[in-house]
């Protein structure tokens, strides 16, 4: 099976398309998947374009909006705020909630710009639960798997901590595969993002020297360096669904057992 690694979303090109796990680690995939552990029954992702219509979507759709502003602090007029260290302890059973953040939610369509119809959602949290669900998905339609990290200031700029949860990921991939007696085959991205995070002794040793990490420090969320770094707690698989009408993406939950 073949793996590659875009550090960016719009690097997501590959035909045929690949089966997609992508990755915001710090903070809006975490999040993503904390909402759905927290028993939410589905997440709509709001664009930019749509972010003037928060009030409207939380009425049409009977949802919570749980959004931040450009500095990442909660969102003025939001119910949640994105901090997946504050939103683990509540009780969302069956809760629609509309997620809106500055790069995930934009990766979340940059990638669907792309053209990548598989889309799962990735974090250390359930790392190995996503990568089961991911190699099991493109075995079954023959294709390959791209790690699709988010990246910073608008999907611009390469993250650190991204690329090295795609890197652990892409681990969980690579022994899955090879257990199952198949052959791995590493794109020259993978590679990279592979030896690139061999430098560090841990997660938190790379989180916490990624400028995502600073951001969520200097906002007074500390708690969400040590929440996203924690590893394989999570087994639920957020799915992307894609539409053509408001909203445009949904996310829904897969349990891997």
């Amino acid at each position: 099976m073949d793996f590659e690694v875009c550090f960016l979303p719009r690097e997501a090109t590959r035909t045929p398309s690949p089966v997609a796990v992508l990755i915001d680690v710090i903070r809006a995939s975490t999040t993503i998947v904390t909402l759905l552990d927290c028993g939410c029954s589905e997440v709509v992702l709001v664009g930019q374009k749509d972010r003037p219509r928060l009030a409207e979507l939380r009425a049409k759709l009977g949802a919570l909006v749980c959004a931040e502003d450009a500095s990442g602090l909660q969102a003025a007029g939001a119910d949640l705020t994105p901090s997946p260290a504050a939103l683990h302890a509540l009780d969302l059973a069956g809760r629609r909630v509309i997620l809106a953040t500055t790069n995930g939610t934009l990766a979340a369509e940059l990638v669907r710009e792309c053209g990548v119809e598989h889309v799962l959602i990735g974090c250390m949290r359930n790392g190995d639960a996503v990568m089961r669900s991911a190699v099991a998905l493109a075995r079954r339609l023959d294709r390959s798997i791209s790690l699709v990290c988010a990246g910073r200031e608008g999907s611009l700029i390469p993250a650190l901590d991204d690329a090295y949860c795609a890197a652990a990921l892409l681990r969980h991939g690579e022994a899955l595969v090879r257990a199952a007696g198949a052959t791995v085959s590493l794109r020259e991205s993978a590679k990279i993002a592979r030896n690139a995070a061999s430098v560090f002794a841990g997660t938190r040793e790379a989180f916490d020297q990624s400028m995502s990490a600073a951001v969520i420090r200097r906002i007074g969320s500390p708690d969400d360096v040590g929440y996203c770094a924690e590893e394989n707690v999570s087994q639920l698989v957020p799915v992307l669904t894609f539409s053509s009408g408001i909203p445009a993406i949904v996310v829904k939950k897969e349990i891997m057992g």
